[in-house]
């Protein structure tokens, strides 16, 4: 009789384990989904611009920031998001933020680090490196222009794990500070930074 129940404790045990191996399949699956959505650049300058708006919308009032700015005087480029300053006479100074992500760079450094291989990491963190230097450039060139717009604009990073690897690369984010006027934030860093424009509105 013990060993019936035994057994039949045994038999409820490996379905639970079937079960859960079913889920895990199901799970890996829908990373790869994931992945395969992440590979399309515009789908994943979407999600980057989607988290972007629900940051500020979740910080900030709808009078507080503005959608497809054109900071600029001249041109038509338009930056995703901006934040209004107060300028003179009661004019408004904008503060453009854009979303980044640079997917292909972050996931060969990634698939570097599993390789375990220093000179495959160095060179995927280099890549990765030209990429985000290259962003800033273009965010300086087309967004920035006091003193219709702040001296700086901000770089948005969506996810912490590729905000961290840029964060470890010697020099990037000083770098892009000093040369391009380009301040490069994570979703963490951005939210510090929205919560401290919120309170001196407050303030105003």
């Amino acid at each position: 009789d013990r060993i019936s129940q035994s057994f039949k404790l045994v038999s409820e045990r490996l379905e639970a384990v079937y079960k859960g191996l079913g889920e895990m399949q199901n799970l890996a699956a829908g990373v790869g989904d994931l992945k395969k959505v992440l590979s399309n650049v515009k789908t994943r300058g979407i999600l980057g611009e989607v988290q972007l708006g629900a940051l500020l919308e979740q910080i900030l009032s709808p009078e507080q920031y503005e959608e497809n700015v054109r900071t600029k005087s001249t041109g038509q480029e338009r930056v995703e998001f901006a934040v209004k300053l107060p300028g003179d006479d009661d004019g408004v100074v904008w503060l453009p933020i854009d979303a980044k992500f640079p997917g292909e760079a972050y996931a060969k450094l990634m698939d570097a680090y599993e390789t375990g291989e220093a000179a495959l990491v160095e060179e995927a963190a280099k890549q990765l490196e030209r990429v985000i230097k290259s962003e800033a450039k273009d965010i300086r060139d087309k967004y920035i222009e006091p003193p219709y717009t702040t001296d700086f604009a901000i770089m948005f990073l969506p996810t912490e794990g590729l905000y961290s690897e840029v964060l470890r690369i010697n020099g990037l984010v000083e770098e892009c500070q000093e040369k391009c006027k380009i301040v490069i934030a994570g979703p963490t860093t951005l939210t510090a930074l929205l919560n401290s424009l919120s309170v001196g509105f407050k303030y105003l």
